[in-house]
């Protein structure tokens, strides 16, 4: 065994002396250095480890029939709520709770949240990591649609404190506030995609997310370094979904990349959100004719 350690090492010296190249990201032919490896994207290794998602499954809810959107579930998994356009109310949204006891069963019949109210509109639901804070969307007068939040005790507690205004806002239309580690967040301005840290003045739009269309229904993870979208890129003519990560929270944005899972399923697709694990898929569809919710796992 020993004789056979010293001739690779040999060899490989011989290799280095010779400028040889061996394989991508090995030994560099020119300098006789060792090549650093090609960066890993650790979240498409996972996504490989675990397999594609299965059939998206619409959620069956007391609201089903009417026309559903926005939709996010809690951190933990169990808890979801979602945006029911009110024709009676001048097609104003409305949001909606369901909630069920464990990532296998099915969601339980949903309730209109007590604080979201008649003549105005709440909608772009997200927790935040704790799930003690949800961010929405709602009318806030002659500024029209800007971030509010609401707090509550616990997680699964329905005692939602009073709506408040968060310091994000803009004279555009502000929504979909996705927060993440570090009082950071991205959220949509005036339908392009911008990035800030509260306290720390307006966010900023981001150009390597945004596009010449228009982008909704931001969801980044907790981690700050996958952001999952929807666009109407390139052309205007249908929502798709996208992903992009970057390295580091300093780094940019990569190229985002269209999500084809769901492509089977057809329609508009608009609102991602995944679970931490990476197992759990919510988003919306009007493949029906209306908008619905979807789950899909893996």
């Amino acid at each position: 065994m020993m004789r056979r350690c010293v001739l690779v090492l040999v060899a490989a010296s011989a290799a280095c002396s010779a400028g040889a190249t061996v394989g991508a990201g090995g030994i560099d032919s020119g300098s006789n250095e060792i090549d650093s490896p090609p960066p890993i994207d650790a979240a498409a290794l996972d996504a490989e480890v675990l397999g594609p998602f299965g059939a998206p499954q619409q959620i069956t809810t007391a609201a089903t029939g009417l026309l559903e959107d926005d939709g996010t579930l809690s951190f933990s998994g169990l808890e979801l709520v979602f945006a029911v356009v009110d024709a009676a109310d001048s097609n104003r949204k409305d949001l909606f709770y369901a909630s069920r006891p464990d990532l296998q069963s099915p969601f339980g019949g949903a309730t209109k949240l007590a604080f979201s109210t008649t003549g105005t509109t709440e909608e772009t639901p997200r927790f935040s990591g704790d799930d003690l804070t949800l961010f929405f969307a709602k009318t806030n007068g002659a500024n029209g649609i800007d971030v509010h939040q609401v707090t509550r005790p616990a997680a699964g507690s329905q005692s939602w404190g009073t709506p408040q205004l968060v310091d994000v806002n803009s004279t555009a239309t502000d929504k979909w506030f996705s927060p993440c580690a570090g009082n950071r967040y991205l959220m949509i301005v005036g339908g392009d995609i911008a990035e800030g840290t509260l306290g720390d003045g307006p966010p900023a739009v981001v150009p390597e997310l945004s596009s010449a269309q228009s982008e909704t229904g931001t969801f980044v993870t907790q981690d700050c370094l996958t952001v999952y979208f929807a666009s109407n890129r390139p052309d205007a003519v249908k929502t798709q979904l996208y992903r992009a990560t970057r390295p580091a929270l300093a780094a940019p944005w990569k190229t985002p990349v269209l999500i084809t899972d769901f492509a089977t399923l057809g329609g508009d697709q608009q609102d991602p959100w995944i679970s931490p694990d990476e197992r759990t898929f919510v988003f919306v569809s009007n493949v029906s004719g209306t908008n619905d919710l979807y789950i899909s796992t893996r």
